[in-house]
């Protein structure tokens, strides 16, 4: 069967939300994420597919100006990292960002996060800002973005 990206689906749910509460060991707010973001951006909720199991996923939203768009989050199983699969829900989730209208795409990045940036910048990402302690103290972020 292989590798393929595909809208997210219902029972998608637990391992999109196992991926999410990483950095939430309680649950509730990735949950709340998860199933908002299925709700608000079902054509850019994308999940990674590897032979019937959810190996990554990506969240996109258009935001009120209809030329400007958000790569929200993107993540790979960390077993799966290094092969490929963000690439792939990057170029999918920009393509479908595109098909939406959205000219330019914005994202937020931790700057000690290399293996993002360089990723981002294989796509043409540029940095456009940099926010101290943007989530709190501590976490910082970048703000990248790409003309499409």
């Amino acid at each position: 069967m292989g590798w393929t990206v595909r809208p997210f689906g219902d029972a998608d749910f637990p391992a999109v939300w196992a991926l999410e509460r990483i950095r939430d060991p309680e649950g509730y707010s990735s949950a709340v994420t998860v199933r908002q973001a299925a709700a608000l951006w079902p054509a850019t909720f994308l999940v990674g597919d590897e032979d019937g199991q959810v190996v990554g996923f990506t969240i996109g939203a258009a935001s009120s100006d209809p030329d400007t768009g958000w790569v929200l989050r993107l993540k790979v199983r960390e077993d799966r990292r290094r092969q490929g699969y963000a690439t792939s829900l990057l170029r999918a989730v920009l393509e479908r960002l595109r098909d939406e209208g959205v000219r330019t795409v914005r994202l937020t990045v931790a700057p000690e996060n290399r293996p993002a940036r360089a990723l981002y910048a294989g796509f043409g990402f540029l940095e456009e800002a940099v926010l101290p302690e943007y989530f709190g103290p501590g976490e910082d972020r970048l703000v990248l973005a790409l003309r499409l």
